[in-house]
């Protein structure tokens, strides 16, 4: 159970707990620099591993890098209404909401301080949700995904879709164990 505190209009929950999930390769299937709605494709039972999760008390928020913004490729709102159309078909065809979805458009060049794998997007969630980053995990297919949740005090987990096969190649750097599956579905053993 949630601890609560009143406020004068609502509750706020405090030490929530999240499952943040990267999106290409992950969430949606893996299209270097997806720009339109019509290019999504869910990946096979990622629908029903994702409703566990959220029926287990974890929020689920998206947290991208969309480089592509700041490479000129699409723009803010091309990033928008991919986000919107993944939203609803997520909630139309398995009951999964989306907390909230953090992005980073900078292109890489940038040195801005948002782009994975700085944990500020993660640490900015934490704020604005009450997150405990140390009860959390983050689901992503790149290292970058892996470094910014341990940078983060957060819980990496690396899926061998996407990039995930290329990143495992690297993965023994790291003095942290790193859980690794092949697919959303296998998340759901962890919890």
């Amino acid at each position: 159970m949630l601890d609560k505190i009143a406020t004068s209009d609502s509750y706020i929950f405090k030490n929530q707990k999240a499952l943040f999930l990267d999106r290409d390769g992950v969430v949606i299937k893996y299209i270097p620099y997806l720009s339109k709605p019509e290019q999504v494709e869910l990946p096979f039972g990622a629908g029903e591993a994702l409703k566990r999760w959220q029926d287990k008390g974890y929020l689920l928020i998206l947290v991208t890098n969309q480089a592509g913004v700041g490479r000129g490729y699409y723009n803010l709102e091309d990033v928008t209404d991919v986000h919107n159309y993944i939203c609803k078909e997520y909630k139309k065809k398995y009951g999964v909401n989306f907390y909230d979805i953090f992005i980073c458009p900078h292109h890489p060049n940038e040195k801005c301080l948002c782009r994975k794998p700085s944990p500020q997007m993660l640490v900015d969630a934490s704020i604005k949700y009450n997150i405990l980053l140390s009860k959390s995990f983050f689901i992503g297919d790149t290292l970058s995904d892996v470094e910014s949740a341990l940078n983060a005090g957060c819980n990496p987990i690396l899926l061998l879709t996407g990039k995930g096969k290329d990143s495992l190649k690297r993965i023994v750097k790291y003095p942290h164990k790193i859980q690794v599956f092949n697919s959303l579905q296998e998340t759901v053993k962890i919890i």
